[in-house]
């Protein structure tokens, strides 16, 4: 019985001491203790909302990203964690973090930390770091495939499908995320990561980070020559999109049929939208079709 009782009164110990350690962290080094990162993998961008944390993670000798999600339902006490883990089409390490910068985290209800950024706060968050559509292409060079991502809540690492539960079955109408890239929040007048394949004829691909590109060899394709009318399509597209309020917003242009271009949105309420948008020849002339939405949806791993 005395054994017992101090078997428990040592591991009441345990705890509490275990408790106050966390109690005495930072913030978001508290955070990044929950969600148990294993040291081999580099910090490459953290976001916070309320008592909702993300960690994306890049392991440069798997080629893996992971994000973690931790939610707590008091500062020192779990009430989630999740993993989700997806390989890269890039290499991350030049985005790798310093794990001193947690230390410096000012207490917000939102906050972003990307490499290039510091810590952003609160409204700060807007998309504002992002490079321009006219900045990364443009009209006379010749690709292969564009395309626009942009969160504005959360990080992305991983396609996920957007489905609806019915009396009989799952039924899903589509996917949103792209498996593979990170996508940090913040997104505004076409503003957000672009990834450009086939720059300039070459099998390349890059993906347009805030202040930084990061560039991998892609399989060779058929290139096109980008005009100012195909700027126009990609951005009435966005304007398009962004008037739904999207927590996920995904652009396309691909060259190969009458209609170029092609974009989808996630919104905050659950709603999952499309558009596509045309235009003949040479013709300036864009008709964008109209927007089609299905509502009261939830995301679901693939």
């Amino acid at each position: 019985m005395r054994r017992k009782l101090f078997a428990l009164f040592l591991l009441l110990t345990l705890l509490l001491g275990y408790l106050a350690y966390l109690n005495s962290l930072p913030l978001a080094v508290r955070a990044y203790k929950l969600a148990r990162i294993p040291s081999d993998e580099q910090l490459i961008a953290v976001y916070h909302d309320k008592d909702f944390w993300q960690f994306a993670t890049y392991n440069e000798k798997t080629n893996t990203l992971k994000l973690y999600t931790v939610e707590q339902s008091s500062p020192l006490w779990l009430k989630r964690r999740n993993v989700e883990s997806v390989k890269a089409l890039v290499n991350y390490t030049p985005l790798a973090l310093d794990l001193k910068l947690l230390k410096s985290y000012e207490p917000h209800s939102k906050a972003l930390l990307f490499k290039t950024l510091g810590w952003k706060y609160e409204e700060d968050i807007s998309g504002s770091y992002w490079a321009n559509l006219s900045e990364v292409i443009r009209p006379g060079e010749k690709y292969y495939r564009i395309y626009g991502l942009g969160s504005s809540s959360g990080l992305w690492i991983k396609s996920k499908a957007v489905c609806r539960k019915t009396n009989l079955d799952i039924v899903c109408y589509g996917t949103a995320g792209t498996n593979g890239i990170l996508v940090i929040p913040g997104f505004k007048d076409s503003k957000m990561l672009w990834v450009v394949e086939g720059i300039k004829g070459n099998p390349q691909v890059a993906f347009f980070y805030p202040g930084v590109v990061l560039k991998n060899v892609t399989e060779e394709n058929k290139v096109f020559t980008y005009s100012s009318e195909d700027r126009e399509v990609i951005k009435s597209i966005v304007q398009k999109l962004e008037g739904k309020n999207p927590s996920y917003l995904e652009v396309w242009f691909l060259r190969k049929t009458k209609c170029p271009g092609y974009g989808q949105i996630l919104t905050n309420r659950g709603d999952f939208c499309e558009l596509y948008a045309c235009y003949s020849g040479n013709s300036a002339s864009i008709e964008l079709g109209n927007i089609s939405c299905i509502s009261n949806l939830e995301l679901r791993n693939r």
